[in-house]
């Protein structure tokens, strides 16, 4: 099923391995994280994560890149990694078989963990007319999205908060998030989406004269509503500037939604246990990694998500540490 799936996609698989000190790492199990490729925020936190879990407990994390979700979420479902980086839409629809994945459903999935709320924006040049998100109508946006197909979905998403599609935008065909965000660069388009914090943001910042920011959401009920109707995890949320998040520049509402780690039902539930519970124990260590990870919290790790369950070794650290919420 892997196999159908992910032919034909556009993607380039790299192993990233860190320095282990000390002979008592070297009988050390070596596992892997699948997740995107450099240039994203997600590789940034995913390697946080995988250095955090390799310097504090006896596992040796490698990262294997991908360009689609798709193919990120598939390496958990095929085996080809322990653990998969992504967010919580693109994880729930690979596992109840909707939207991109009707028919090609990925039933063997679970949930390690949540990591935590991840917020995304629309980003124009800061001297643009454009001032809301109904301003975007008839202008220049990434699309066709034929290596991360979920680029559709969040821009359906985005624009939806002002009652808009991808449908009532000039089309300008790009593969995946960095080519859009490329593209916006050099003039190719007007607004690019990506992640609060991500280093495209902060490179299109420095190189486009008067830098660029984010535009804010509608977060009235009725606008959350028609983004619910694009996918249900979708919402907004409030964004306070930060040092490191170039383009917020004053209090900004973002499209919100959460960022999980995946796993497959057959993964060793002492497997499951062990990275959960380092990640529980070492909050400081990712911080340090990158600094998103102030948002994580340990008992946010056991949210309940309506369309994925959680892998029985998780719910055992869970119970363990008297944060689990289910039965």
């Amino acid at each position: 099923m892997f196999r159908k799936f992910i032919k034909g996609a556009l993607y380039a698989s790299a192993a990233v391995a860190f320095a282990v000190a000390g002979s008592g790492q070297l009988a050390a199990q070596t596992v892997a994280i699948s997740t995107l490729p450099p240039g994203a925020i997600n590789h940034l936190q995913a390697s946080a994560i995988a250095k955090a879990v390799q310097e504090n407990s006896d596992l040796q994390m490698r990262l294997l890149t991908f360009n689609s979700p798709a193919a990120i979420i598939g390496a958990a479902e095929n085996k080809q990694a322990e653990f998969a980086y992504t967010s919580i839409e693109e994880a729930s629809d690979a596992a109840s078989g909707t939207n991109e994945y009707a028919g090609k459903g990925m039933k063997d999935l679970r949930m390690a963990f949540t990591v935590f709320p991840f917020r995304v924006g629309i980003i124009v040049r800061n001297n643009s007319d454009i001032k809301t998100v109904a301003d975007l109508k008839g202008k220049r946006i990434g699309s066709g999205w034929t290596g991360f197909r979920q680029g559709i979905a969040l821009w359906d998403g985005l624009l939806a908060n002002a009652g808009l599609s991808l449908k009532d935008t000039t089309p300008v065909p790009t593969t995946d998030l960095l080519r859009a965000a490329d593209d916006f660069k050099s003039g190719k388009s007007d607004a690019f989406m990506f992640a609060a914090g991500g280093p495209k943001v902060a490179e299109a910042n420095a190189s486009i004269d008067g830098g660029v920011r984010f535009l804010n959401m509608d977060d009235s009920s009725k606008a959350v509503a028609q983004m619910q109707k694009v996918r249900q995890e979708y919402s907004v949320a409030p964004q306070q500037p930060a040092p490191h998040l170039a383009g917020v520049i004053g209090p900004t509402n973002l499209m919100q939604y959460y960022i999980v780690v995946l796993t497959n039902k057959n993964t060793p539930e002492d497997l499951v246990y062990k990275m959960v519970k380092t990640v529980h124990a070492n909050k400081a260590a990712m911080v340090a990694g990158h600094p998103s990870f102030n948002a994580f919290t340990q008992g946010g790790m056991a949210v309940p998500h309506k369309r994925i369950q959680y892998h029985p070794g998780a719910i055992k650290f869970f119970k363990e540490a008297g944060i689990w919420k289910g039965n």
